[in-house]
């Protein structure tokens, strides 16, 4: 019987000291991981200098490009990067030079990079009334780089990634990592709505002290969530998840108080005199703004695609779902049974198609194939 029980202690010995040694390693990174929030003044746990934030901003902002595309409309594109460098200048983080980009996107959608990269969808620009709801939208991202929400949220995510790894070495567990990367992420997602609302709160707030209108941050919101619920809706009826903006909407509506206190509170920090709003300014600049699918990138209508470039037109079968991607069109039968994607390629030398899916594509068992004009 003892020696069972000081078989049995053994190993509880062992958690002990990695449970330690985890906990001092915590310990350790946090002494040394520590930063100054340039909103709140207090200390966060950050595993990234200024420096190195800029630095993934950059080195990222080329991957977002070749995804979606820069909208081409150097006027406009012009308009936006004036409008957000305008609230950028009010922010915590004015020492930052911010680069806004319009993305062309149908996606209804704006986002942040560290380090000053915001980007807005040529998507949402068309639903936006004046040019205060498009400084609040700027704004809204320009508060989540300078409160670091990205910089934190990765820092926890290494820290949560390494603990896991010890831990899971150290008790010798195959669930261990599985069980700290669920616990990881449901602190990771926690943050998600105290973030947003403070990214509204830090938006609201540079539109006062920008001129704006700082309840212009609560009719984007609503713009958003009517957006929101169509999208949802769209999706299930074509049987595919939906494309939501920050996707935290379900849980922040336009009414909520949380968002009316927050953005109630900007009103101290209001200049004298009258507020912008600049609808007609703003309906100027995106006169001529594409709607939906661009001719260059090729048109849909319904189970039907065309594109004038390149010279071609595809229908499919009833009921087919297109998505028209940057480089690719995906067409998606009725529940999933069938995906086709169509994608086109500088192949720079002259080669018959079958010569070019054997060498290229690396497709040796052909079943069928023809020649078509």
């Amino acid at each position: 019987m003892n020696a069972a029980l000081n078989r049995m202690r053994i190993p509880r010995l062992r958690d002990a000291g990695i449970f330690t040694f985890a906990l001092t390693l915590l310990l350790c990174l946090s002494a040394s991981s520590c930063a100054v929030n340039p909103v709140t003044g207090n200390s966060d746990f950050v595993t990234m200098t200024e420096a190195q934030e800029i630095a993934l901003g950059r080195e990222a902002h080329p991957k977002v490009i070749a995804q979606y595309g820069q909208y081409e409309n150097p006027e406009l594109q012009a308009y936006v990067q004036k409008v957000g460098a305008g609230v950028a200048a009010h922010s915590h983080r004015s020492n930052l030079i911010y680069r806004f980009t319009v993305l062309n996107s149908t996606e209804v959608n704006a986002f942040a990079l560290p380090g000053g990269y915001v980007y807005i969808t040529r998507g949402l620009l068309a639903y936006l009334n004046t040019e205060a709801e498009l400084a609040a939208v700027l704004g809204h991202e320009i508060g989540h780089v300078t409160a670091r929400h990205a910089v934190r949220q990765q820092s926890a995510a290494t820290v949560t990634g390494i603990l896991g790894s010890v831990l899971a070495a150290g008790v010798g567990v195959q669930g261990t990592q599985d069980i700290v990367n669920v616990l990881g992420g449901a602190v990771l997602q926690g943050y998600g709505r105290e973030h947003e609302l403070e990214a509204d709160r830090l938006g609201a707030e540079y539109l006062a002290r920008s001129g704006y209108d700082p309840h212009a941050m609560i009719e984007v919101i609503g713009i958003l969530k009517d957006q929101e619920q169509f999208e949802v809706q769209q999706a299930k009826e074509e049987g595919r998840e939906p494309h939501v903006y920050h996707g935290v909407f379900a849980s922040h509506p336009d009414n909520d108080q949380r968002l009316q206190e927050v953005v109630g509170a900007a009103n101290k920090f209001r200049n004298a005199g009258a507020l912008r709003v600049n609808r007609e300014g703003f309906l100027h600049e995106i006169d001529g703004l594409t709607f939906g699918d661009s001719a260059r990138d090729g048109i849909r209508r319904g189970n039907h695609f065309y594109h004038a470039d390149l010279g071609f037109a595809v229908d499919f079968p009833a009921g087919w779902k297109l998505d028209n991607q940057l480089s690719a069109v995906l067409a998606m039968a009725p529940h999933g049974q069938a995906v086709l994607q169509l994608t086109s390629e500088d192949i720079n030398e002259r080669v018959s198609p079958r010569e070019f899916m054997r060498v290229r594509l690396k497709i040796d068992a052909l079943r069928d194939g023809e020649a078509i004009d």
